[in-house]
């Protein structure tokens, strides 16, 4: 009994002292969003394509299927405010069932005051069996060949002071220290661009899952169950 104590009073002390931390800025697994619906906000599809949460690839485990059949297809996120002079890094869970047409976009970070959607950390990929990985660093570069219906974990890890970025594919570092697109005269991070915002001309069906943001490079440890929404809203708004 004396152990019990002990035990559940070490416990009280490392959460009063934010040893247990669930510090995400925002944290999404979808399974708590309707299927066959749009994720809800303040994440905002485009007109163009079919982006729908889906029993994928489980009833308990969902994810959002983006399908565009040519105009476009994806979906943004928003911030209240940038986020500026810190490390930041994203994570999210990415799966390509089928692609055809020029370059996709598969997930942007970016500031609304850029020039374009295309810039900030920049990653795309080729289309067609062959498909590759590509990022933006200076120009345009290929990485890894993509293997298609198969979960792969993407991590950037991003230096907002110094406008550069590490991208890790599947637990690996394909760069290192590649920097902003476009990024003259702009501080920090505000929009989250999920494959074709803005774009068009190619074909493709894909999915995300666990779509995470949070300061530092370790990820934080939760305290609640992974099933719920973890976000801090105050800095997030929907496009209006």
């Amino acid at each position: 009994m004396k152990i019990f104590f002990f035990l559940f009073y070490f416990i009280l002390i490392m959460v009063s002292f934010g040893i247990a931390r669930d510090d995400f800025i925002f944290h999404y697994d979808f399974n708590q969003e309707t299927a066959g619906k749009p994720p809800s906000d303040p994440w905002q599809p485009t007109v163009a394509g079919e982006v729908v949460v889906e029993k994928f690839p489980d009833e308990i485990n969902k994810s959002v299927r983006v399908t565009d059949p040519d105009g476009g297809g994806g979906m943004a996120l928003i911030l209240d405010s940038p986020i500026t002079g810190k490390i930041i890094s994203l994570e999210f869970k990415w799966l390509l069932k089928e692609s055809s047409g020029s370059e996709v976009e598969v997930f942007y970070v970016l500031n609304q005051k850029c020039v374009d959607h295309w810039s900030g950390v920049c990653v795309a990929m080729t289309t067609g069996p062959g498909a590759v990985l590509q990022y933006h660093d200076k120009a345009w570069a290929n990485s890894k060949k993509i293997v298609f219906d198969a979960w792969h974990e993407f991590k950037y890890v991003m230096d907002l002071k110094r406008l550069k970025y590490h991208l890790y594919y599947d637990e690996k570092e394909i760069v290192k220290n590649a920097e902003f697109r476009k990024y003259d005269g702009v501080k920090g991070i505000d929009k989250f661009n999920v494959a074709n915002v803005g774009n068009g001309g190619t074909t493709f069906t894909m999915y995300f899952d666990d779509i995470v943001l949070y300061e530092g490079i370790d990820r934080p440890r939760p305290v609640k169950p992974m099933s719920m929404l973890t976000t801090r809203w105050s800095l997030i708004k929907t496009m209006n």
